[in-house]
């Protein structure tokens, strides 16, 4: 479980107060399938680890390891596709930075902190050999205090990433993507006041009214904290770590729409640390099976994207991956996306704000989960927290997902519960969601009774009619209907086509064939009342080890509209076109 960590958000805002220094670059890299830089053969902590970073100090002394010569991985970056002999590895690799401290950045006499944007999937954190802190878990952000430790000279920053499938683990031991392993986003040196600014937020509630908070962290909890949003007039004192602006003292304010999004600068203050933002302000709620943004209805064109680079099947990482990303599915015609299966970079929230994205955000709680695991279930609410904490400033975000495609029973229904309330408790403003899986039925008239039901807002369907099961002709009388009166969101559908293949529209793997079951999917889909919307599985072909066929999948998944290098599908326009008209 986690250990030695700090609650650090607002990444953001510290690069723009330059109190960030990038750890990005050249690390080296040690292999270690055996873990045997941190346990000995007896089981016992190794004395000569690697992450101890020994140098020999005579010619005669053993050491059996040497950083400086070893293998070098680009941060932030998946190993895997770095070098070929590492593609499907998985198991510990041991990154090693060195860290210069001048004179005049000691006597700064502040705090520090390293920053992860994420590590896949456990890490272990060293500085000059000593062990400082335990993160688990691969797609959320993670602080660890350095503070005192950095004097003047070089330090040793030594980082063990294991990627390892766990049964304990979430996502667990099997799952329909590439397990990329490594420091797969940026870390970064943050230097902040004695008392800072450890979380700052603010989003609007259903109902109009802003909410918000602020956190400190240091010895000084009395400072006065404040928050300023200049287009409203509004400059107030925050008492306490929470606080509430009525809804007509900002009924005046622009409003952040769906393809017409405004951003407001807001700022917080607490002695001498100051956070900026800029962050939209909407309201979200449900009204019987519709989701209403602004108190206006809003069907959303959505389209399913994992966290992989436009090309090279890589992680994604960073503004230029996001911006790629998102102008795909703006060419779509989407005005929604779903950042499956797991937490996206910042860098994608931030650019649907910009672009007036509106996004479901999701935890990897995934097949096979151990939900009778105490600890599983304890690492599920850190990961719960690490995805509402930093993102629920982010207007762009309407949906908090807890889990995707898990078998119903009481555990695994005690266990997602205990996440949403998680959410609810650390947000109260937006909708919550799962995706249900839908197993096939002869039965035209589909009615959900998943008991996860009552405890979301919004329900998620995955289902693969026309493709893993029922004729693309059951379609057209195929009826969906739940006990909830909620709405329904399509979160996957599709089938899979290797771009550049033609043939007639009962060939399997021809684009003619994906383009056919999209068409059959549109007209089942207009016809439901209850839907309001859907999320189509996916934006672009995306690397799994599940998917073999020589020839077509080659080790990817081949429901994109979109091949792993960018290419259109016949699908892609076949649902670009219905979304144009559903946006007249």
């Amino acid at each position: 479980m986690n250990q030695g960590l700090t609650v650090l958000t607002n990444l953001a805002a510290r690069r723009a107060n330059g109190q960030v220094r990038s750890l990005d670059g050249t690390w080296r890299a040690i292999v270690d399938p055996y873990d045997s830089g941190y346990i000995n053969i007896l089981g016992e902590r190794n004395r000569q680890g690697y992450f101890r970073d020994f140098k020999p100090r005579h010619a005669g002394d053993r050491v059996e390891y040497d950083f400086d010569h070893s293998l070098e991985l680009n941060v932030p970056g998946d190993w895997n596709t770095q070098h070929p002999e590492l593609l499907y590895y998985e198991g510990t690799v041991w990154y090693r930075r060195l860290i210069n401290v001048s004179a005049a950045e000691e006597a700064l006499d502040q705090r520090q902190f390293v920053h992860f944007g994420a590590a896949n999937h456990t890490t272990k954190v060293f500085l000059d050999g000593e062990e400082i802190a335990t993160h688990t878990g691969g797609f959320g952000p993670f602080s660890v205090e350095v503070s005192g430790r950095l004097t003047v000279g070089e330090h040793s920053l030594v980082v063990m990433v294991n990627n390892r499938r766990e049964p304990d683990r979430i996502p667990a031991m099997r799952s329909d993507w590439w397990n990329f392993g490594g420091l797969h986003r940026s870390v970064d040196l943050l230097t902040v006041p004695a008392t800072f600014i450890a979380d700052a937020w603010v989003t609007m509630a259903a109902d109009g009214r802003l909410v918000g908070g602020v956190t400190l962290d240091g010895p000084d909890a009395g400072l006065t904290k404040r928050f300023v949003l200049e287009a409203a007039g509004i400059d107030i004192t925050i008492e306490g770590t929470t606080f509430e602006i009525g809804a007509g003292e900002v009924a005046d304010v622009e409003r952040w729409n769906p393809g017409k999004p405004v951003l407001h600068e807001v700022t917080f203050t607490a002695g001498d640390d100051t956070i900026g933002d800029q962050v939209g302000f909407r309201t979200v709620r449900t009204a019987g099976t519709t989701i209403l943004v602004n108190d206006r209805p809003t069907y959303l064109r959505g389209i399913s994207l994992h966290a992989e680079g436009p090309s090279g099947g890589r992680r994604a990482s960073g503004e230029d991956d996001a911006a790629t990303l998102l102008g795909w599915a703006e060419d779509l015609g989407a005005n929604f996306v779903r950042l499956g299966h797991y937490q996206h970079d910042e860098a994608m929230v931030r650019e649907a704000d910009r672009r007036g994205l509106l996004a479901w955000c999701e935890l990897p709680v995934y097949w096979g989960i151990d939900f009778a695991n105490v600890e599983t279930a304890a690492n599920s609410i850190e990961q719960a927290d690490e995805l509402v904490l930093r993102d629920r400033s982010r207007a762009s975000v309407i949906l908090w997902s807890a889990a995707n495609e898990t078998l119903p029973g009481p555990e695994r229904e005690h266990f997602i519960a205990a996440i949403i309330k998680r959410f609810r408790e650390l947000d109260p403003t937006r909708l919550t969601t799962a995706a249900l899986l839908t197993l096939p039925s002869n039965d035209p008239a589909v009615h959900i009774d998943d008991p996860l039901g009552r405890h979301v807002d919004v329900i998620g369907v995955n289902q693969y009619m026309g493709w893993y099961y029922a004729d693309r002709s059951d379609l057209a009388v195929t009826n969906w209907t739940s006990d909830f009166n909620k709405p329904i969101v399509f979160s996957e559908l599709g089938a899979g086509a290797k771009a550049g293949l033609h043939g007639n529209d009962d060939e399997i793997w021809t684009e003619e064939f994906q383009a056919a079951v999209y068409r059959a999917q549109i007209e089942m889909i207009a016809r439901q009342p209850d839907c309001a919307g859907l999320s189509p599985w996916i934006l672009k072909d995306f690397r799994t080890p599940l998917r073999v066929l020589p020839g077509v999948q080659d080790g990817y998944n081949r429901k994109g509209l979109l091949s792993e290098e960018g290419e259109r599908k016949l699908a892609f326009d076949v649902l670009a076109g219905w979304y144009r008209t559903l946006a007249d």
